[in-house]
């Protein structure tokens, strides 16, 4: 190949790769806009000041992230231990303050909540962790 047609091909390169990154940015944002459920990702964690950090929340409207104690049958139990609001989309790191703060080695599920109160466990999308 002659130096002459060496920067032609990588102006090539660089245009394909430039349109092949939009396709796929505007894609992703047509997926993440149409009908992607919610989602959560939490690991099993040590507290800190009162607070358990949730990796990561997709919400695809409005509503809240609430935090239950797991009890010995596997399900929800008692009321909220802690609870933030969020808007529709993606959150990192999301802290969220606990109104007690459970015993080592207790299980607790992180729930994404909507319009309405969270009923029984399967309502809505839903992560199980433990506190180290």
């Amino acid at each position: 190949m002659s130096q002459g047609m060496l920067p032609k091909f990588r102006n090539h390169t660089v245009l394909f790769g430039a349109t092949t990154l939009s396709a796929v940015l505007v894609g992703t944002a047509a997926f993440a806009g149409s009908g992607t459920p919610a989602s959560i990702i939490a690991f099993n964690q040590k507290p800190k000041n009162s607070e358990v950090t949730i990796t990561y929340a997709y919400l695809p409207k409005d509503g809240a992230l609430d935090i239950f104690a797991v009890g010995a049958n596997g399900m929800r139990e008692g009321k909220s231990l802690g609870k933030v609001a969020l808007k529709a989309g993606d959150h990192r790191d999301v802290a969220v303050a606990l109104n007690a703060m459970p015993a080592k080695g207790t299980k607790l599920v992180a729930v994404i909540e909507k319009d309405k109160p969270v009923n029984r466990s399967g309502d809505r999308p839903e992560r199980t962790f433990s506190i180290l």
